[in-house]
Formats: C-alpha cells, sequence, structure tokens
C-alpha cells in the first residue's frame, strides 16, 4: 500500500506543476479530515449518551404488584427518604427566650436518639435543628392569648416562610415546632386543645411553650413531639407499619420504574449515563427480591434508587436541546463550507481515478 501510494504520489508530481501538486495535496488532506474526521466527532460528541437500561425486566415487575391497601389521607405517604427539623422559634425579646442549649440537649440526647433506634432500621432519615428569632407578625395579634381554630391556617402558612424546604424532591419533610410566644401572648393556648399543640396532616406539628411552664415540663413537652411523630407516619403497632410500608414502597418503586421507562422511550434527549443506569439495574435486583420475599429493606433500598434516578437533574442535560434545534444551529454553519468540500473532494477523487487509469 505504501509503495502504490508513493507511486501515486510520483504521477501527480509528474502531471502537476509544483504549485497545483501542494495545492491539491493540502486541499485533499483538508477535506478528508473535515468529512471523514470532524463530521463524525460532531455527531458523537451531540448524541445522547444512553447506557444499557433492563426495559423487559422493568415491564416485568410493573405487570407484578402486591397487595393493595387503603390509603390513610392524614398521615405522610410513605417516602424512601425523609428529613425531620425540629425548630426552636423564640419571641423578639432575648430575656424572655428559651435557653437554646437546653433544648437542643433536649433534642440530642433524648429524642433523636430514640428515632434513630426505634426507626433508623425501616426508615431513611436526617435529623436538624435549628433555631429562629424575630418571628413578629406570625401570631394574628401581638398581645393574642388564645389561638383559634380558623386562626390556625393562617398562622401556619406565615410560618412556612421561616422554614426551609428539602431541594431533593423524593424526601418528605417533617416540622416538628416549639413556638414560644413572647411576654405579652403568654400564656397563649390553642382552643380546645389541652395539650396546646397544633398536627397538621403530611407536614409536621407545632407546639406552644409558655415560660410560665417550669424547666422540668420542657421534656415531657418535647416528648410529645414522639407522639405527634407516630400519628403523622400513620403508626399503630410496628410490625403492621412495616408490612403497610413494604407493600407501598414496592408499589411505589416499579411504578417510578415504569414511568422512568416511558419517558425515556418517548424522549430520547433525557441522557442516562453509565452511574444511572447501574442505579436502575440495582433498584430492579432490589423489587424483584422483593417481590419474592417481602423484605422491608429490600423495597426501601430498591425504591431509594428508582426515586434519586428518577429526579436527578442530571437527566436534563440535553432535555432542551432537541435534534431539530441542532441542526438549525449546524447546519447554516457547516452547509456553506461542507458542501463546496465535497464537491471538491469529489473532483479530486474523479481526477485521481482517471490519472491512475491514465498510467497503468
Amino acid at each position: 500500500i505504501f509503495i502504490y501510494n508513493m507511486s501515486i504520489l510520483s504521477v501527480l508530481r509528474r502531471e502537476l506543476p509544483d504549485e497545483k501538486f501542494y495545492l491539491f495535496i493540502n486541499r485533499f488532506i483538508f477535506t478528508s479530515l473535515f468529512l471523514f474526521v470532524g463530521l463524525p466527532l460532531w455527531y458523537s460528541t451531540t448524541t445522547t449518551y444512553r447506557a444499557s437500561l433492563p426495559y423487559s425486566r422493568i415491564s416485568t415487575l410493573a405487570s407484578n404488584s402486591m397487595e393493595s391497601i387503603e390509603t390513610n389521607l392524614t398521615s405522610f405517604q410513605t417516602a424512601s427518604s425523609y428529613e425531620i427539623s425540629f425548630y426552636l422559634i423564640n419571641n423578639n425579646d432575648e430575656s424572655y427566650s428559651l435557653n437554646k442549649s437546653h433544648y437542643e440537649e433536649i433534642i440530642e440526647s433524648t429524642i433523636a436518639p430514640y428515632l434513630i433506634n426505634t426507626y433508623s432500621k425501616y426508615i431513611d432519615f436526617d435529623i436538624s435543628t435549628e433555631i429562629i428569632s424575630n418571628t413578629r407578625g406570625i401570631l394574628p395579634s401581638e398581645t393574642i392569648h388564645s389561638l383559634e381554630k380558623r386562626q390556625i391556617p393562617f398562622f401556619i402558612n406565615k410560618l412556612e416562610y421561616l422554614l426551609h424546604r428539602s431541594t431533593k424532591h423524593y424526601r418528605e419533610k417533617i416540622f416538628f415546632i416549639l413556638f414560644i410566644p413572647d411576654e405579652k401572648q403568654s400564656p397563649l393556648t390553642v382552643e380546645n386543645n389541652p395539650q396546646n399543640s397544633i398536627i397538621v396532616p403530611k407536614w409536621g406539628s407545632v407546639i406552644f411553650y409558655n415560660k410560665q411552664n417550669s424547666s422540668d415540663q420542657l421534656d415531657f413537652i418535647l416528648k410529645q413531639f414522639l407522639n405527634h411523630f407516630n400519628q403523622l407516619l400513620g403508626i399503630n403497632t410496628l410490625d403492621q407499619w412495616i408490612y403497610l410500608r413494604t407493600i407501598e414502597n414496592y408499589n411505589n418503586g416499579r411504578q417510578t420504574l415504569l414511568t422512568l421507562s416511558q419517558l425515556l422511550l418517548s424522549i430520547p434527549n433525557i441522557v442516562i449515563d453509565d452511574t444511572m443506569a447501574k442505579k436502575i439495574h440495582h433498584s430492579v435486583d432490589l423489587l424483584e427480591q422483593c417481590q419474592e420475599n417481602k423484605q422491608h429493606n429490600l423495597c426501601q433500598q430498591g425504591r431509594l434508587l428508582a426515586d434519586q434516578v428518577f429526579f436527578d437533574p442530571s437527566l436534563l442535560k440535553l432535555l432542551y436541546f432537541p435534534d431539530d434545534q441542532k441542526f438549525a444551529i449546524y447546519v447554516p454553519l457547516y452547509l456553506p463550507m461542507g458542501a463546496p468540500l465535497a464537491w471538491t473532494l469529489l473532483n479530486d477523487m474523479k481526477f485521481l481515478i482517471n490519472l491512475v487509469k491514465k498510467n497503468r
């Protein structure tokens, strides 16, 4: 091949003047690089990458549901993960505020360990504490002493502006708030509620702590949050709750995978890299095992992985850059240059073929 190429070059050099010979060689090399290297490289780098996915297994998994269960409308829907946030909302007067270190000590030494020891085997959750001051205007009046039922929705709406929402859509946020009214509002009570608290379904709870209460009562008051936690998650007995969570996690996990696969088949610009594909395969493996033995941890981890992939922002990398936009951008750039180069390459190839035939 090398000798044959050298013979072609020697024929070209003999047939063409020096200037036209070098011009021909440069033109041929540039055109070949553009058409056979540049264009394929551009196409490969702008094509949406999608790793291999188990579509058939997801379809089979989606057709095999566990028994249906009745949803409790007042409790949190079973989530793959939770964020449990304890807030101390103090009044504007520091001299009338609760001791912050005492509050955090009770949460860290009593409430958090109980939640971790009791539920960490069955649900994935994070616990955080935060202290907020300067809450003027949250309550309906600066001299209010009784919060009526009709005023509670407005109070909760104003309270939400102070709270931090989760940035992960697959995580449920549960708020537990200890609210300290100021001196003008204390003692503050809730209408027809001897526990002086508010439980908001699928949101959290608020306990009002008046400074007239003794410090010993603070431990008891904060432990009410544990009862509120059970109510919000619909926990009657632990075994029954785990069984219901297992079914919900399995059904929700397989439905998430089915929805994801349908999206991927209908929208080709969604990117699935190797990391996301590995999570999908692992999720399918876990949910298939869960279907066989109904182990709670398998169902929970399988659903958690499915939710993580479904809400991962990397899936949207090229969603807003479809193929028609690629052509609209690149055709005006490449066509004016590519068409003459292609025509030139065609003519050069014809010239070479005729030249080889002539010198045989």
